[in-house]
């Protein structure tokens, strides 16, 4: 364990400046100041991938990363509830998705990267701009990296209340879905105007999308993708007037799916399916798809075994979780197209019914972020004595784990009393 006395007093401190100054996706100005000035008082030099977004390398500067490790800067458009003294201070905008908890679990990381001992490497750092938006912050990140510090993996972690506080959770292979826009415009046909045969004739939009939405939707729908595959339509809207057959409507959704083929093939049968009710119904159907608004997350599962024994070798309680895949999204999976790596999923429940991820009354526990900043640690520092190798229970895996080495009181921990305060 390389834990300080500090931690758990400066991990509160991190996650609650964040919190109170939360701003919205691409717009997270204070917030990355914030990040470079804690950065900047740990002795490290931070700077700026993509115009709200900070990385830093820590260790030697001369050999490239072998991991590197990304939170998410942004928070969402929700009035929050809780009436606890660190509460959002900016009306309508909340840290309500654990960006917050994911932006001091690095910071810690960079504060005992910054402390160590020279272990003869590196670990790249990113915070990163637009988790929730569309379009992602993320690949804009990445083109702003330059090449010589991309590291060999990446790995990250989600705050997830239906685990236990401070349990990670790891799961080999595909973890979260890819996200698709649909949008079906339908037009109808216009019949008689007037007299004894008064819109005879006519093509019913509305019927026709209503018609669309009930084929569509007859297999099981929304975000659970165990088939591979996952609608929803969560939009309709059609009429011009009240006393006339519509003659447009249209139908928007997302289609979620666990590897990019699957969504493919998924598109195929919606056209296939829209095509019929077109020539049902005697409406026209355009299906309109925008693809990669985000792409599946999928451990690695290298990556997802070396996590595990850092749980191991850290003494971190783990678990092999979720049993499958979630048909929730992460615009990490931009992170992992040209490179191995892997989310875990970070306990934070506190009972036994925590308030959701996405809500206004959530909140945590800032000291299990310290399981995620051990865990990252142990996978960012090559062994400093020897390579250990840990019995994951169906074959040994290399884990570097460095060795224990007393940290070096900085001057730094001292301006940080004053910076943790506030992001401005």
């Amino acid at each position: 364990m390389r834990r300080d006395a500090a931690e758990p007093a400066l991990a509160r401190r991190l996650r609650r400046a964040v919190h109170r100054r939360p701003e919205l996706a691409h717009r997270e100005h204070r917030t990355a100041a914030y990040v470079e000035r804690v950065l900047r008082l740990f002795g490290l030099r931070p700077f700026r991938p993509a115009p709200t977004s900070v990385a830093v390398v820590a260790g030697d500067p001369a050999r490239r990363p072998r991991a590197g490790f990304r939170a998410d800067l942004d928070a969402l458009a929700v009035t929050e509830t809780t009436t606890v003294p660190y509460a959002s201070r900016v009306p309508g905008v909340m840290h309500a998705c654990g960006h917050d908890g994911h932006t001091a679990a690095l910071l810690l990381l960079a504060r005992r990267l910054a402390r160590a001992a020279p272990w003869g490497g590196s670990a790249l750092l990113v915070f990163q701009q637009g988790e929730e938006a569309h379009p992602s912050g993320a690949p804009r990140v990445l083109r702003g990296l330059p090449p010589a510090v991309l590291p060999d993996e990446f790995y990250a972690v989600h705050l997830w209340p239906e685990l236990p506080a401070g349990v990670i959770g790891v799961r080999e292979g595909p973890l979260l879905a890819s996200v698709a826009g649909l949008t079906f415009h339908v037009t109808g046909r216009e019949g008689r105007a007037h007299g004894t045969r008064s819109e005879s004739g006519g093509v019913n939009a509305v019927a026709a999308a209503v018609r669309l939405y009930t084929v569509l939707t007859s297999d099981p729908t929304g975000r659970e993708v165990g088939a591979g595959q996952g609608l929803a339509l969560g939009r309709i809207e059609g009429g011009e007037h009240p006393n006339r057959v519509p003659l447009r409507c249209e139908l928007r959704g997302t289609l979620r799916a666990l590897t990019f083929r699957e969504q493919e093939s998924a598109v195929r049968r919606i056209r296939e399916v829209a095509a019929a009710v077109a020539d049902e119904t005697g409406a026209a159907v355009e299906v309109l798809v925008e693809a990669g608004i985000r792409p599946p997350v999928e451990n690695a599962p290298e990556a997802a075994r070396r996590a595990l024994m850092a749980c191991r070798a850290t003494g971190t309680p783990h678990k092999r979780y979720p049993d499958g895949p979630l048909g929730v999204s992460d615009d990490f999976g931009w992170f992992l197209q040209d490179r191995p790596g892997a989310l875990l999923l970070l306990g934070c429940g506190n009972g036994p019914q925590p308030p959701d991820l996405h809500t206004s009354a959530f909140d945590f526990d800032e000291e299990v972020l310290l399981s995620a900043v051990d865990v990252f640690d142990a996978l960012a520092r090559p062994g400093t004595a020897n390579d250990d190798e840990v019995d994951d229970g169906d074959r040994r895996t290399r884990l570097d784990v460095p060795a224990h080495r007393g940290t070096r009181p900085q001057s730094g921990d001292r301006g940080l009393r004053r910076a943790a305060g506030s992001p401005g």
